[in-house]
């Protein structure tokens, strides 16, 4: 019996991977012709435009089982066409993703070709949808919940993506560690970000911190283009991950760092801190930089419900 392909809507973000995503959508679109793929395609053109197409076209279509929606894009198109989805009454119609930004954490995550007409390839030959963990999260101040797949940050890596996104994105090549300017500006970052209060309560105890720097609640393996922050990490298990790091001196961190990309024994340090748990409550002292799948979270005292929920993605 043959298998009947659905139709897709590309979701595109031309600007994603400092402009690098219009040609990679050029290629993909010569190859969706090709193969007579029924598609459509809606480009994005100023930030928070993802949310709003994705909303309007789940207020249509979520009823309608014949569409897949494809980010294609960053992480941060991901997370817009996610929600979009989400407000809009389409957390049943099916996600996928071709990853054409800088990051990609989310494709390393679940084991997705990062070369995007590798992962077209994939994408066409999946024949149902797969349920994964998606984390949500709710500020005490907001009227709805945020969902997000890779990971909410607040501190030291919120503030290094806040310098990177504050009209430096070209120059950094947001999340390329090979590159010398992110590495100057994470350094830079390392000696301005301070400590601060810190909170956190899990479905089992509480937990107190009160010289906290890195806090990062993820869904996946990665963070910051590729930095395995939670090798242990999975995205079957209905739980997120929480971790906590404490500030320490530039050579001692520098050490984590380097385990953190290397060994994973960053793990085992007495400065950092690990919880896995279904339901997390996170509340700062003090306003702090956050970030969420690296697009920036405004600086405000935070006070964080989370929660792991699931929903259907267009991948093998």
């Amino acid at each position: 019996m043959t298998e009947i392909r659905p139709s897709f809507l590309m979701l595109v973000n031309v600007f994603a991977g400092a402009g690098k995503a219009k040609h990679i959508w050029q290629k993909i679109e010569v190859q969706l012709k090709e193969e007579k793929v029924d598609y459509r395609v809606m480009m994005t053109n100023h930030p928070g435009h993802g949310v709003q197409l994705a909303t309007d076209f789940a207020l249509r279509h979520k009823y309608d089982a014949k569409w897949v929606v494809v980010a294609v894009g960053g992480d941060g198109t991901l997370h817009e066409v996610l929600n979009g989805l989400h407000r809009g009454g389409g957390d049943q119609i099916p996600l996928g993703y071709i990853p054409a930004g800088s990051g990609n954490d989310f494709a390393r995550g679940i084991n997705l070709p990062t070369q995007p007409l590798v992962a077209l390839q994939k994408l066409l030959e999946v024949q149902h949808a797969t349920s994964l963990d998606v984390g949500a999260y709710q500020n005490r101040l907001d009227s709805h919940a945020t969902l997000f797949t890779n990971n909410v940050g607040i501190g030291f890596d919120a503030s290094v993506v806040h310098a990177a996104n504050a009209g430096q994105k070209d120059h950094l090549r947001k999340y390329h560690l090979e590159s010398g300017a992110y590495v100057s500006s994470l350094i830079k970052t390392f000696f301005k970000q301070k400590s601060f209060g810190l909170s956190v309560k899990t479905e089992q105890d509480q937990h107190r911190f009160n010289r906290a720097f890195l806090v990062t609640t993820t869904n996946i393996k990665y963070f910051g283009g590729g930095v395995p922050i939670m090798p242990i990490a999975d995205l079957h298990d209905g739980k997120l991950d929480l971790i906590v790091v404490e500030q320490i001196g530039v050579l001692r961190f520098v050490k984590l760092f380097g385990e953190m990309l290397t060994t994973g024994n960053h793990l085992k340090s007495s400065a950092v801190h690990h919880f896995r748990s279904q339901r997390l409550h996170i509340q700062t002292d003090l306003p702090e930089n956050g970030q969420v799948n690296g697009e920036n979270i405004q600086k405000q005292k935070f006070d964080l419900n989370f929660w792991v929920t699931q929903r259907p993605f267009w991948i093998s």
